[in-house]
């Protein structure tokens, strides 16, 4: 299985079990900022989901939102970031991942929110996952 079908494979694994059906396709966040792996729409998010199996700068999956959010006023994001194995991504990676993400929360209200998941996707996670998809309405 090449890089982009094992993301894909495993992007649509973690969105079944939360019971979301996504496109199997990467979301263009337009010319010059790049694409995220997979993705859904639910109501008026776009879930986006950024799997990282070797990804050595995992915020930058988290800063392609900002430019968007700028340009689109009318879209919602719900990022669900899942570092697979946190041993190949620096801490202070992981860190400013979630600090962008804190930022862009600031910057636009309601429009975004961001889930990260470290290692496994366990039951925990997916439990806590669903309870803040389910307090957004998005599920």
């Amino acid at each position: 299985m090449n890089r982009k079908d094992k993301i894909v494979h495993h992007s649509n694994l973690l969105a079944k079990q939360i019971g979301l059906n996504p496109e199997d396709k990467e979301f263009n966040y337009g010319r010059g900022i790049g694409q995220a792996d997979n993705y859904c729409l639910i109501s008026d998010w776009i879930i986006i989901f950024e799997l990282e199996f070797s990804q050595r700068h995992p915020e930058m999956n988290v800063l392609k939102v900002w430019p968007f959010l700028d340009e689109y006023s009318n879209k919602k994001i719900f990022l669900i970031h899942h570092i697979t194995d946190t041993k190949s991504v620096s801490p202070n990676r992981i860190e400013l991942s979630t600090f962008i993400a804190n930022k862009v929360k600031n910057e636009h209200n309601n429009r975004f929110d961001y889930f990260q998941i470290l290692n496994e996707f366990d039951k925990s996670k997916e439990a806590e996952l669903k309870k803040v998809l389910k307090q957004k309405q998005i599920i």
